[in-house]
């Protein structure tokens, strides 16, 4: 064997050089395939695994390890690190072949591998729960456990550049990337991933790749020139160099694809990106244990062009032509919807790092649905999105660490503003949003916080802008188009009233202006908000209103249009019947001013208004209790926001409207509580009341016209102006023939009696100065008869009967004129009071002095009735004679009255003087005369003659005295008194006449019947006078008894007045 060998060496040693230099070759080569196919294929197989394990500190496994010597490719199949439980993989691939292409790399003097293919890569990533990291935490520990210290760092020398390098083909294929999130449950999952990147070549340039910028051009072409001068002449710009491509396909079949060319240095990429159909869902419990709110559906679309390159001190990056889309987002609470996004698209994204621009075409929002819960809490989409607080987080920012906070902020703060001010100076970015729509937008809410539940519906909601800018250095016009309806119990389906508005917003500023337009508002929706405070119902009402508006945060406001109610139908609660209603109100030239404190109507024109006002059986009215009591709650709150109101509003607020019109007004008035009941209206109420202003000494005029119960005209003319601080009044009131058998109810309870017949008039004038009312009645009432009595309980006590017969002429007609007056100031003060107390004052005046009254009637101050008789006689004097025919000519024009007389005397005067004239019969009959002197009396007496007989023999015979002896006595008495002793003859006879004449007076006898005859002569002298003298129909006259129970008061005849 060994002889063998040596043989075979001599023979190959003397073999050609060429033969020996080719065996050398030939078993160095197959030394080399034995080495590179077998040999290290079967180390790295069986030695590598248990390196990697010892390494990592994980199960590494590897199928299978495979060289080709002659391709120089090189095959690893079945790769896999365990997970640390041994059960899953952690990383892994089915195969991994690398080829280098030595000849490219031997020819251009570049290393440059053929192909690169990686086959169903697989990545497993977790998130542990309690802290524990990922499930790859422990192979970093253990590789820093196993590493060695680094050695200290070398002196850098300056980069020469990239190394070159080239790959043909690199391919990633069929790859699979999951990742498991164990607090939160989430798992995401994409397979499909393939990566292809041919061409690659580190020291390539693009050039057809856009610079992002001017000065990157300058960096290309400088990075070109250098490169080409300091690397091969094989290195030249291209365009078909190291593209790239990326797809990822999602479990949910959302796919991401990347596309684009780059290159290394200076860097410089350029591609686009594109993201379909990502389900929002799988991400979704990252946030579901920060949020209430739960994620039902959406998904992502989002496509971009991008490019970015390298540049001195800076790396720039723009994109443009991108777009994004959210579809189909859903949230729910509780099994509730609560919002629905069928679409918000961003058109045409394009971003500039240079300019520092996000320029986005337009942002489109359509058919969002919203259905949100607002209570005293504040709306539920606010607590539903807002992340939950962690307590233990909130507990480490206790007060304990307030001081040393406070402290470090102090310390900072120089620094800070010190960065604040440099990077105030940097320029900040500008986002552009040119369009802004948001379209069909459905937003409901279910209300509570002021009510039990009125669900609101805006929809359908659509919002449009122009221009918007981030810096908000422009202001922004826009559109609003909205509708609104509510319902209390269930979500509304028809609109209830439309609104719409355009204008601009400079949100810089913070002013805004722009038309308005609100069209037929249903007014009746808001009565769930007017029940705590009134007690109506308001049934139906159209708001609109259209005009332009300007605002700001200082206070200014200003608003310039016109407005409209109409088919306003407003109940009470008393009776569920109208209390006001019109078909419509029109404001016209409406001007408002909130700086200014002023307010401006052209017109409020009133077509068909009505108002009813009632009262029910327990006498409450329909008006009386419209506002509802209120709990007395926070005085002192109260009592500050009024200070504070006061300190703002220090301009008296200014209204100025320069007229109001009425067409076809009528007001009606229903009192339930008598009986029967009572009802009453005006009707076909037309007019206006012009230049209405609260500027001190401007008054406006009023001109109302209209019918009480369809026919009896009514008319209001003056001048007004309740808006200054003491109202101003001055007003007409003219109401013509309204019949009075309207307000029988009213009569029949208040009066005692019904009316069977009669009309009313009335004129009214007042004034209204300086708080001082000064008012004329003018009451005229025609053919006023009464009817039955009504026994009322409620019934005056004063006889009505008699007032009207008094005040009631010969043709059927009561007129009366009224004067009134009062204090407005007075706290008891009320134009109602002040009228009735003036019209009772006259009533009573007629029934308790009534001849007071007809002789006022008849313009005098005489009392009328008493007839005053000179004592003792029964004739008329030509003084009560006077008075009579006054009394007369008052009967004649009041022939509803009766007249009853009764006479009267005055005992001890009468009685004397039916004595003197008895004597003075007996005088005459004694002395024979033909008549007494004219005027005889005791003073006046004769000295002598016939009468003197008759008297001295009437004093012997009736008073059986000696007339001798009277003398005597008389003359003593003279003496006595004179101190003379010699007495006058006349004298004496004088004074004997007069003491025998009242001594017979005195011994007359008159008894009562004479008085009482007397009494009765002075009445039936009375009647006498009045029938034979003035033509009083003597059935009107009556003379009452005067005898039986005797008058004694005074010497006349008394006289009182009777109804018919």
């Amino acid at each position: 064997m060994l002889s063998a060998l040596k043989k075979t060496y001599q023979r190959f040693k003397q073999a050609p050089t060429t033969v020996r230099v080719l065996t050398y070759l030939g078993c160095t080569y197959a030394g080399y395939a034995l080495i590179l196919g077998l040999i290290i294929p079967a180390v790295a197989q069986s030695q590598a695994p248990k390196m990697l394990s010892e390494l990592l500190g994980r199960n590494v496994n590897v199928e299978k390890v495979s060289i080709n010597p002659f391709l120089l490719r090189v095959r690893i199949d079945g790769f896999d690190i365990r997970e640390s439980n041994i059960k899953h993989s952690f990383v892994r691939f089915d195969q991994l072949d690398v080829q280098v292409g030595f000849w490219q790399s031997l020819l251009n003097l570049t290393p440059t591998v053929d192909h690169l293919y990686l086959v169903k890569p697989q990545v497993n990533i977790s998130r542990l729960n309690h802290s524990a990291g990922f499930n790859f935490t422990d192979i970093l520990n253990t590789l820093a456990k196993n590493s060695t210290p680094a050695p200290q760092d070398e002196p850098q020398t300056e980069s020469s550049g990239l190394p070159a390098f080239r790959a043909n083909d690199i391919q990633l294929s069929q790859g699979l990337f999951d990742f498991r999130d164990e607090p939160t449950g989430a798992h995401l999952k994409y397979q499909g991933l393939n990566i292809n990147l041919p061409k690659l070549d580190s020291q390539a340039l693009v050039t057809q790749m856009a610079p992002v910028s001017a000065q990157a051009d300058k960096v290309v072409s400088a990075s070109a020139s250098n490169l080409q001068k300091s690397t091969s002449d094989n290195h030249k710009t291209t365009s078909n160099q190291n593209h790239f491509a990326i797809n990822v396909t999602g479990a949910d079949n959302g796919k991401l694809s990347l596309e684009g060319q780059f290159q290394l240095q200076p860097f410089a990429i350029n591609g686009k990106l594109a993201m379909n159909n990502i389900t929002l869902a799988n991400f979704w419990p990252f946030a579901e244990k920060q949020l209430q709110a739960k994620l039902v559906s959406g998904k992502i679309n989002f496509a971009t062009h991008f490019k970015a390159s390298e540049e001195p001190n800076q790396f720039d990056y723009s994109t443009d032509k991108g777009s994004f889309e959210l579809l189909n987002l859903a949230f729910d609470a509780d099994n509730q919807p609560k919002i629905k996004l069928p679409r918000l698209a961003l058109d045409n994204i394009a971003l500039n790092s240079q300019k520092q621009v996000v320029d986005i075409d337009a942002l489109n929002i359509e058919g969002l649905w919203v259905d949100a819960l607002l209570n005293k809490d504040g709306i539920d989409l606010q607590s539903l999105f807002t992340p939950k607080e962690d307590a233990t987080a909130s507990n480490a920012n206790s007060p304990k660490k307030s001081t040393e906070s406070d402290e470090a902020s102090i310390e900072t703060s120089k620094t800070t503003d010190t960065n604040s001010a440099q990077n105030n100076q940097a320029p900040s970015w500008l986002v552009r949003l040119h369009t802004f729509s948001m379209k069909d937008t459905d937003i409901n809410v279910n209300e509570k916080m002021v009510s039990n539940g009125v669900h609101w519906r805006v929809y359908p909601l659509s919002i449009s802008t122009d221009e918007v800018l981030s810096d908000l250095s422009k202001p922004i016009k826009y559109n609003v188009d909205l509708s609104v309806n509510s319902w209390i119990k269930a979500q509304p389906e028809q609109p209830r009233g439309s609104f719409s508005s355009s204008g601009s917003i400079d949100a810089k500023k913070l002013t805004f202006n722009g038309d308005v337009n609100l069209s037929k508002l249903d007014l009746s929706q808001f009565q769930t908000y007017l029940d705590p405070y009134l007690n109506v119902k308001l049934q139906s009402g159209l708001l609109s209103t259209k005009g332009n508006y300007a605002a700001d945060t200082k206070g200014n406001a200003t608003y310039s249009g016109q407005a409209n109610i109409s088919n306003l139908l407003v109940r009470d609660r008393l009776e569920n019947q109208p209390l006001v209603k019109w078909a419509d109100m029109g404001i016209s030239s409406l001007q408002f001013d909130l700086a200014k404190q002023h307010l401006k109507i052209g017109t409020i024109a009133f077509n068909a208004p009505y108002s009813k006002v009632l009262i029910d059986r327990n006498r409450q009215t329909n008006i009386g209790s419209l506002v509802k009591a209120q709990p007395n709650t926070a005085k002192g709150n109260n009592a500050k926001k009024a200070n504070a109101s006061s300190k703002t509003a220090s301009k008296p607020f200014a209204v100025d409207i320069g007229q109001i019109t009425i067409k076809n007004g009528s007001t009606y008035f229903a009192d339930y509580s008598l009986t029967p009941s009572f009802a009453s209206g005006i009707e076909l109420l037309n007019g206006s009341i012009k230049n209405l202003s609260s500027t001190p000494g401007t008054k406006a005029t009023v001109n109302l016209n209209g019918k009480i119960d369809k026919y009896a005209p009514v008319t209001l003319k003056g001048a007004v102006n309740p808006l200054i601080k003491n109202p101003y009044l001055d007003l007409d009131l003219i109401i013509k023939s309204v019949e009075l058998t309207s307000v029988n109810p009213y009569s029949g309870t208040y009066a005692g009696y019904y009316i069977d017949k009669g009309q009313l008039s009335l004129t009214l004038k007042y004034q209204l100065e300086n708080n001082q009312l000064v008012g004329e009645n003018h009451v005229v009432i025609d053919q006023l008869k009464l009817g039955e009595p009504s026994k009322s309980d409620l019934a005056t006590s004063l006889p009505l009967s008699l007032a009207i017969a008094i005040l009631q002429d010969r043709h059927g007609v009561i007129d009366l004129g009224v004067q009134v007056s009062g204090d407005v100031n007075k706290p008891d003060f009320s134009f109602g009071s002040v009228i009735w107390g003036a019209f009772v004052n006259v009533l009573t005046k007629a029934v308790t002095s009534p001849f007071s009254m007809l002789a006022s009637l008849a313009g005098s101050d005489q009392e009328l009735n008493r007839i005053d008789y000179e004592v003792g006689k029964s004739t008329l004097s030509d003084t009560e004679k006077d008075k009579l025919a006054m009394l007369a000519k008052a009967l004649d024009d009041r022939p509803m009255l009766k007249l009853s007389i009764v006479g009267s005397v005055s005992e001890a005067e009468d009685s004397r003087a039916i004595a003197e004239e008895k004597l003075q019969n007996l005088l005459l009959k004694e002395s024979g005369d033909a008549a007494l002197p004219e005027n005889l009396t005791a003073s006046r007496f004769p000295q002598d003659g016939d009468l003197v007989d008759a008297l001295e023999d009437l004093f012997e015979d009736q008073l059986k005295k000696d007339v001798d002896d009277e003398q005597d006595k008389i003359e003593k008495q003279i003496q006595t008194e004179t101190g003379k002793k010699d007495v006058d003859d006349t004298q004496l006879t004088t004074a004997l006449h007069i003491s025998m004449y009242n001594q017979l007076v005195d011994a007359q006898n008159v008894i009562p019947d004479e008085l009482g005859s007397l009494a009765e002569a002075r009445a039936r002298t009375i009647k006498a006078y009045l029938v034979d003298e003035q033509q009083v129909d003597p059935a009107r006259v009556f003379i009452l008894d005067s005898t039986t129970k005797l008058k004694t008061e005074a010497s006349a005849a008394e006289l009182t007045l009777d109804a018919n």
